[in-house]
Formats: structure tokens, sequence, C-alpha cells
């Protein structure tokens, strides 16, 4: 199997490591998942990607994960239905006590707050960015097990938030979104602005004790620079004594709160959203962690070798899928596949075998079995199976998996004819007639058995 070489997308890596989880505390029938992620490619990612949609749909993890996406769109309208209430927090703090309102200071108590807010984002997301992270998805995993959250919250969001974490994408998104929040408080803050000076009467101005007014009116056009040079009007009233400079400085601080309020948080929530849509799409599986090499192996052992020469296999007669080589020459490998520890193997077979193994119901014996034909696989792969019981999807997986030049089977007990019919005929159902089925062990030491 190979690796992929683009990213996976967000909301696959958001599955698979729910099913990692939910795995570790309640272990799930996968038949049908495997069988579907064996059919999607040979990309060990696109496998693992594969099995973790299936079992998610199974088990309604894919429901928790739309109800992961809801959850996120009521939050937002909360956060707007927050921006309008802290809006007009700013906008009562912009116009103060009474009638008269200090411009300058105004705008400073607005600048003053944003600036510290940016500055601690900025460094949580550099600090971020190199550490491991962790710390929100470790927060997210102990409010999840709180016994009293429901369902989806614990089976969903403590791996959505290792996500985040692992893609280095915490700090941007909930910076994200904190930017957007202040983003519209401060905008819908210059609208109350405007609305409250446009018909009310306010007198603006600046006041100082100790410094001169030329001082604060210098101030007041280097705060102006920047609105100016982006299209809104910031003018500043020479004498305050103008009677037109309350309205200048109205517009003024409209001009201001917009400038340096709305536009740095609304540039950087857009620079957040471009760094979470260039990333969503290049996550990546640990394929280190012991969970997903379990995957992968299970994958290399049930997966069946490919006929590469397309031509021949158009026209050729169907080979079996172990029959890639022929195996060491003269070699007979016997394998007991779940027999009863009371059923003995044959001694005749026993001592005609290069080596015997019993294999019981257990993934973990059977991948390793596969491992060791595929290391030297045999001339011949004779399997006894116990004759009474139904034969099932692992026989076959186990056929499927095993490299060696031919494979037959052995019925032990020896079988009566509606045994040895079953065995027969579900093997011609699965596509596998060429298998021999014997009913004695003289017939299996037939090297043309």
């Amino acid at each position: 199997m190979s690796s992929r070489t683009d990213g996976i997308a967000l909301p696959d890596l958001l599955l698979t490591e729910a099913v990692k989880d939910l795995e570790a505390d309640t272990p799930l029938r996968d038949d049908a998942a495997l069988a579907q992620a064996l059919a999607a490619g040979e990309e060990r990612e696109t496998r693992i990607v594969q099995r973790a949609r299936r079992l998610a749909a199974d088990t309604g993890l894919d429901r928790d994960l739309a109800r992961l996406r809801d959850r996120l769109l009521l939050l937002g309208l909360a956060l707007a239905a927050l921006g309008m209430v802290l809006a007009l927090l700013v906008a009562m703090a912009l116009l103060g006590q009474g009638r008269h309102i200090n411009a300058v200071a105004a705008i400073a108590l607005l600048i003053a707050p944003n600036v510290l807010g940016i500055v601690v984002w900025a460094l949580l997301t550099v600090l971020g960015a190199r550490s491991q992270g962790g710390a929100f998805g470790r927060a997210v995993a102990a409010l999840a097990r709180w016994r009293r959250a429901p369902q989806h919250v614990r089976r969903v969001w403590p791996s959505a938030a290792r996500v985040l974490d692992a893609q280095h994408l915490t700090t941007w998104v909930l910076g994200g979104l904190n930017h957007l929040l202040w983003a519209v408080v401060y905008t819908a803050a210059a609208l109350v602005l405007w609305a409250v000076l446009a018909f009310s009467a306010y007198r603006l101005g600046w006041e100082t004790t100790i410094l001169a007014p030329q001082t604060l009116h210098d101030a007041a056009q280097a705060i102006a620079w920047l609105p100016e040079h982006i299209g809104l009007p910031a003018p500043v009233p020479e004498d305050l004594d103008d009677p037109d400079a309350s309205r200048l400085l109205g517009y003024w601080l409209i001009a201001c709160t917009l400038a340096y309020g709305a536009l740095p948080r609304l540039l950087l929530a857009m620079l957040c959203t471009a760094v979470w849509w260039r990333r969503r799409d290049a996550g990546r599986l640990d394929l280190d962690e012991p969970y997903y090499r379990r995957l992968i192996a299970r994958f290399e052992a049930l997966a069946p070798t490919r006929v590469l020469d397309a031509e021949h296999a158009r026209h050729a007669a169907p080979a079996p899928a172990h029959a890639a080589g022929g195996g060491e020459p003269g070699t007979l490998v016997l394998i007991g596949f779940e027999l009863p520890q009371e059923l003995a193997l044959p001694a005749a077979l026993l001592e005609r075998a290069a080596w015997s193994e019993r294999v019981d119901g257990g993934l973990e014996e059977r991948e390793a079995l596969l491992r060791r034909i595929a290391d030297h696989p045999p001339a011949r792969l004779l399997m006894a199976c116990h004759a009474p019981s139904t034969p099932d999807r692992g026989t076959l997986r186990f056929i499927e998996a095993a490299r060696a030049g031919s494979i037959a089977l052995l019925l032990l007990p020896a079988p009566d004819a509606a045994q040895l019919a079953r065995w027969r005929d579900w093997l011609a159902a699965c596509g596998r007639g060429d298998i021999t089925v014997h009913a004695d062990a003289g017939a299996a030491l037939s090297p043309h058995g």
C-alpha cells in the first residue's frame, strides 16, 4: 500500500479520530467497512478514512458531527446577539456622561483595549505554532467527560478539539470567531454613534489640565491619518469654538471607530479564514500511532494480490488471488482453521507438512499467521476446517489473503454428503470454485489435491 500525496479533508480527519476514540471503548464489527476500505484504493490513508466513514454511518457519528455543525451555527447567532449588546456598551462608553464628549479620550479608550486584545491573540498564535498543542483538546476532553454532557458532545467534540490542536488551527479558529465578533461590535457601535449624533445634540471637543490644547489637536490629526487614507472622512477642526467643530469631530469619532476598531478585526478575521481554508484539506494521519499501524496490518493481511497485466487479466482464465507466485517447490503447510481443541490434525498430514499451526478467531493471531505464510509462500496450503460449522466471511478473507501456490480445504471430522456439498456450494458462490474440498486426509495428501 502507498501513502496519499494530498491531504485529508478536515471532516474526514475528524470522523476518523472520532471512530478511533469510539473503538478505544467499544469494539466495532467492521466486516463491511473493511470491504469498502479495500475497494477504495491502495493508499493507506484512503482506506483508513473510508473505513471510518462507514463505521461513522453505522454508529451515528456522522449525525453527531452534523449536530456539531448545527451547534456552531447557533453559536454564531449567539455571538451576533452578544455583538449587538457589546456595541451598545462601546457606544455608551464613547458617548460618556452628559452631552459633552472628550473625543480624543473616547477614541483612546477604544484603541487601547483593541490593540491589547490583538497583541494577546498574536502572542497565543505564535506560541501555539511553536508548541505541540493539546491544551484546548485536553480542556474539551475534560468537559466531555462530564456525565451530564450530551452524547454527541462526548463522542465528537474531544476528537474535533484534538484535530484542531494537531493542525495548529485552534488559535486561528477561535481567533477568527473573536475577530469577527469584535468587527461586528465596532461596526455596530459606529452605526449607533451615527444615529445618536444625528438626532441628538452633543458637544464634542477635548479637555486637558496639564497638556497644551495644541498637543491634543496634533494627536487628533495624527489619529485621523489612517481613516483619511482609507477614504473615511475624519476632519479635525482648527478651533473648538467653531460652530461646526462638534459636527466635524462627530465624523472624526465615527471614522476612527471604524478604522481602529472594525477594520483591524475584519482584516484579522479574513486572515484567520484564509489560514483555515488553506489547512482544512491538508490534514494528515499519524500512521505511527499503534491504532493506525494495526489497521494497516489488517489491510495488508486481507488485501488480495492484484494482476498487474491488464491484457493478460482479460484473456486468461480467472486465477486465484493467492496464485501470484508458485510458492516454494514441494512445500506443504497445514493450517487447523478454527477447529475445536479436541479435534486433532491427521498424523499423516503432520508428517508430510513443512510446518503446521492452529488458528482460532483472534484477529492478531490470524494476521501473524498470514504474515508468516507471506514471508515464505508454500507450494500448497491445506486448511483443515470444521465440517459441521457454517463457512463465513472470516474463512473467505483468510483464503483470499493467504499467499500460496494452491489452496485446498480438508473437512474434519469426515463430513457427510450435506456438509461436503454446503462447503463446495459456498466456495462456488464466492467465486472460488477452483479450491478443492477434501473429505479425507488420504485424498488431501495427493500432490494434485
